[in-house]
């Protein structure tokens, strides 16, 4: 299949028609231009299509036989300047608008070369898509492109002519520009006479537009016309127009259009009187007022024509050069950055500004929502800067308990967020009043849906609030769980266990049902150890063995304490010995606290040959059944 639609390729490219280049070939186009007129002339064919084909080709032969003949470049004319020492602000006007004319011929250079390297592919395409057998076509494309290569060609030329001219001019229109001397008063009035009469344009312009619409109205109301009762507006317009069934209609669109054109006159004279100012400004270096009188230039660039906004845009370049030659690159650029920096700003500031919907009869704009996103930003980084001081501020006063601070940087957390909230959605709008039949109706919906939610959230404030656990205390809840509380949020409660395991517990958990608080209000609890010893070991030995041990010991209990006194006691006999209760009290906790306490008893009592009495187990056996019958 790929050597298939290679050798298809191989063939369409060996049948494509070639381009003639000996046609746009210096050296060798007298001699093909002479074959081809031959060969035209061979052709008697009385076929009316042919001989319009051969006329058109006869036509391109010879245009292409006179551009190829013509070797002789016509001469950009220089302008003429006065020889003296200082130039008026009239004849330096005048070669200013002769250099604008250059720029201008530049510009429609370069863009009929574009175009004619369009056409020429285009032509190029076409002879690819010929076959062998139709040479006429092939004939005609090839003088086609030679024709409009040698178009290019020339066209070339004379840019490259017109390029070398202006880099010339260069030097000779600075000087100019350093000699000419500008009258800023005359200028002023002359702008002022011209301001006037522009204004006067401007009023004529508006009620001629007022009744051109008069007029147009009056027309599209009238149904005498079956025409024009039908169309629609524009076609009301291109229908008089064409027609011109109502003169004063038409009258008034010829009188509005010559408003235009003297408007464009006007304010290309006053552009004039401006690039003079501008000279002024630039000869002293003033750029504020440079770029104060662009911007006026600048804001009657609407009202020009088409030719005059070309010719405007040249002058603008020109004006530009100028200021890059006479000031110092860095200056420059800076004021240029500002002016851009405030246009943008200016068009930020406006597509801000925009209102995007109306809410209670106030606009509401882009703005509005990124106030709203700062402002929610900020108060997040406050409740967080907020809780982040309340927890570091336990480290310097260790005499407030922990509690205190988790509670208030929690609660201070959430009053933060909420009035965050409430003053972000004010920005676009939103009166928080106006939420209540929100609140409303959402409370169904809690009521169904987020009852666990919403009670363990109230559960988390009223645990806060009433302080019946607090971080550090240890919980045992169902007897199942136990441990010490690292953390207490709005919505649950984490216990670490003995077994470093941290459990999640719901607030109302502990609203609701009843835990064991180990230190709810004091850090010191009693351990009860029960131990039993044999008949015959009297009560005053075993105290003084085990107290005596309990002292020595290193463990951590409370020691000389008249309010928490440890003791042995006897809490009962059996049939296995006595029974004794040791109370100590301390201030560790945990399925492990006792253990260190049983393994002091025991080893005490084992050390000094108490006997520990163990279980009996008694068998009964039953007695053999006499089966005798």
């Amino acid at each position: 299949m790929r050597i298939f639609f290679f050798l298809l390729l191989i063939s369409g490219v060996l049948s494509a028609a070639p381009v003639n280049e000996a046609l746009f070939n210096e050296d060798n186009v007298t001699q093909e231009i002479e074959s081809i007129r031959m060969q035209l002339a061979a052709n008697l064919s009385n076929d009316e299509q042919v001989l319009n084909q051969l006329s058109i080709q006869k036509l391109l032969l010879s245009k292409i036989e006179e551009m190829a003949s013509n070797k002789k470049e016509d001469a950009i004319p220089r302008y003429k300047l006065p020889n003296e020492e200082t130039l008026s602000q009239e004849a330096f006007i005048k070669y200013f608008e002769y250099g604008a004319e250059i720029l201008s011929k530049i510009a429609m250079l370069k863009e009929q070369k574009q175009l004619l390297a369009k056409r020429l592919d285009s032509i190029k395409e076409q002879l690819n898509g010929y076959a062998p057998s139709e040479k006429s076509d092939i004939l005609q494309s090839q003088l086609e492109y030679a024709y409009f290569k040698w178009k290019r060609k020339l066209n070339n030329n004379a840019l490259t002519r017109h390029d070398e001219f202006l880099q010339a001019e260069k030097p000779r229109f600075l000087a100019a520009f350093e000699k000419t001397k500008v009258d800023l008063d005359e200028l002023d009035k002359e702008n002022n006479t011209l301001n006037s009469k522009l204004q006067n344009y401007y009023l004529k312009k508006v009620h001629l537009e007022l009744r051109l619409e008069r007029e147009l109205i009056r027309l599209t109301s009238e149904k005498t016309d079956e025409v024009l009762s039908a169309l629609s507006e524009e076609e009301v317009v291109k229908h008089l127009d064409t027609t011109n069934k109502n003169r004063r209609y038409n009258a008034l669109r010829n009188e509005l259009n010559d408003m235009n054109e003297k408007i464009s006159n006007t304010i290309r004279k006053k552009n004039a009187l401006l690039v003079l100012h501008q000279i002024y400004n630039l000869q002293h270096q003033d750029l504020e007022n440079y770029i104060i009188v662009r911007g006026v230039m600048e804001s009657f660039a609407s009202d020009l024509s088409a030719e005059d906004k070309k010719l405007f845009e040249l002058t603008k370049r020109m004006l530009e050069w100028l200021k890059y030659e006479q000031i110092d690159d860095v200056t420059t650029f800076m004021y240029d950055f500002r002016e851009w920096f405030g246009h943008v700003y200016g068009n930020i500031v406006s597509v801000v500004n925009t209102p995007l919907f109306y809410q209670n009869e106030r606009p509401i704009v882009l703005f509005d929502f990124i106030k709203m996103l700062i402002t929610i930003m900020i108060g997040f980084m406050i409740a967080r800067f907020y809780k982040r001081r309340i927890n570091n501020a336990q480290r310097h006063l260790p005499h407030i308990k922990r509690q205190t601070f988790k509670v208030a940087g929690n609660i201070g957390y959430y009053i933060i967020v909420l009035l965050t909230l409430a003053v972000s959605l004010n920005n676009i709008g939103l009166d928080m009043s106006s939420l209540s039949l929100v609140a409303g109706a959402l409370s169904v919906g809690i009521g169904f849906g987020l009852k666990e939610v919403v009670g363990n959230f109230v559960s988390g404030i009223i645990i806060m609030v009433e302080r019946s656990v607090k971080i550090g205390d240890f919980v045992e809840i169902d007897n199942s769980i136990s441990g010490n509380i690292i953390d207490i949020r709005m919505r649950s409660v984490t216990i670490k266990t003995s077994s470093n395991i941290d459990i999640i517990v719901p607030n109302s958990l502990l609203v609701q049902q009843s835990f064991t608080n180990y230190t709810l209000e004091e850090s010191i609890r009693r351990l009860s150890i029960p131990f039993t010893v044999a008949y015959g070991v009297s009560y005053e030995d075993v105290n003084s063995l085990i107290m005596d041990a309990l002292n020595q010991s290193e463990l951590n209990f409370v020691r000389d304490s008249i309010e928490y006194e440890n003791e042995v006691i006897m809490v009962g006999m059996d049939e296995r010995g006595v029974n004794y209760l040791l109370f100590v009290y301390v201030s560790t906790y945990g399925p492990n606290a006792r253990s260190s306490y049983f393994r002091l008893v025991y080893k005490t009592l084992q050390d000094n040959n108490i006997p520990i009495p163990s279980p009996r187990l008694q068998v009964s056996m039953a007695e053999p059944v006499n089966k005798s019958v």
